[in-house]
């Protein structure tokens, strides 16, 4: 469940990225399209503090997905240790239940043995 969280934020974040990403290049086409046709130094000031505002979200956005990546790493770890726990732990039950069952048989075993020795000397 909190694998799942993590992928589908993951997911979310990089298409802000992507977009992102496409109104950066946006701006530079109509940056470069103004540069052409001549832009005043208001202009050209404003075009630089948003796209230097776009890059800072996507550097955000992007250590957003690696803290993403590290936290889905993290989890995934300890969810493959603890069905390594979880592995030994059937094992041992297994095991205890076949031992439990050896004992069973063994007493039965015993009972019968009594049973069988108690009849033969009720003969002689």
């Amino acid at each position: 469940m909190i694998l799942e969280k993590i992928i589908l934020n993951k997911k979310k974040v990089q298409e802000q990225i992507d977009l992102l990403l496409k109104y950066k290049d946006e701006y530079f086409v109509k940056l470069n399209l103004k540069m052409c046709s001549g832009i005043s130094g208001f202009e050209l000031k404003n075009y630089d503090n948003f796209i230097s505002s776009l890059v800072h979200g996507i550097k955000n956005q992007k250590k957003i997905i690696e803290r993403y990546k590290q936290q889905y790493s993290e989890y995934f770890n300890l969810w493959r240790k603890n069905q390594c726990r979880l592995k030994m732990w059937n094992i041992m039950h297994l095991k205890i239940l076949k031992h439990n069952l050896k004992l069973i048989q063994l007493d039965e075993q015993i009972q019968l043995d009594e049973h069988v020795q108690k009849s033969f000397f009720k003969k002689r």
